[in-house]
């Protein structure tokens, strides 16, 4: 039979602690005595589907997509905000996607992520994923996309399941109920929104090229042609695909 126990001392509580079958409730204090509220287990996908290939959850989506095959929302790397490719240009109140509007640039010179701080992943607080999922979720590391690459089949599609959009599926070696695509989404870059959609697909990793200030890792497709440490400049607006553990 369970019940509670009346400790005297939270010294006394606290001895006792790992010894004792807590209820499911969360305890509230308040001025005129304790609540005791069900407990609630919190979603750490917050409620974004997954596919597990290699024991790493890749997500189903891109961040800021409303659907498999939508592009969602374009990112400079280690800039957490996005954009759709409606909202880049060069007329005032676009973004231009150029050196000049890209957070760690300033006055020709890369202001985080370089040879003075040595830092090859990107900070949680830069991780495009972390900030505008939580939960669990990041962007992945380029020896994940890596890893991704060896454990599934590829095929390129002009349509994917009847939606018009191109882009390329990737089928686990292993098990092929459980299949990734990413749509062909292009890039943005210097006032240009969406271009080479159809045709070419760049995602971005955490992972920081230490050998060019410049650029960072990407995943990078065409239909015939993956590779999956490619680099490009940091300031391109790419799509981002999230992981979890």
């Amino acid at each position: 039979m369970k019940h509670l126990k009346l400790f005297e001392t939270n010294a006394l509580f606290e001895a006792a602690r790992a010894t004792l079958d807590l209820p499911n409730v969360s305890l509230i204090e308040e001025d005129f005595g304790i609540q005791f509220l069900p407990y609630v287990e919190q979603d750490p996908y917050n409620g974004h589907d997954y596919v597990e290939i290699g024991g790493i959850k890749w997500a189903t989506m891109n961040v800021g997509a409303n659907s498999i095959t939508d592009p969602g929302l374009y990112f400079q790397w280690g800039d957490t905000q996005g954009y759709t490719a409606s909202q880049v240009g060069s007329d005032s109140g676009q973004k231009y996607f150029g050196t000049n509007d890209y957070i760690y640039y300033n006055d020709g010179n890369y202001t985080k992520y370089n040879s003075t701080d040595n830092k090859t992943v990107l900070d949680t607080s830069d991780d495009a994923v972390v900030v505008n999922w939580g939960g669990q979720w990041r962007m992945p590391t380029k020896d994940e996309y890596v890893a991704l690459g060896n454990a599934v089949n590829r095929e390129w599609t002009a349509d994917y399941q009847g939606s018009g959009v191109a882009g390329m599926i990737y089928t686990d070696k292993t098990d092929n109920s459980k299949v990734l695509f990413f749509p062909a989404c292009g890039y943005c870059l210097s006032g240009g929104g969406g271009a080479n959609v159809g045709s070419d697909g760049y995602y971005w990793s955490s992972s920081f090229d230490s050998s060019n200030a410049k650029t960072a890792y990407v995943l990078r497709f065409m239909s015939s042609y993956v590779n999956w440490q490619y680099n490009d400049y940091r300031h391109t607006g790419f799509p981002v695909r999230g992981v979890a553990d």
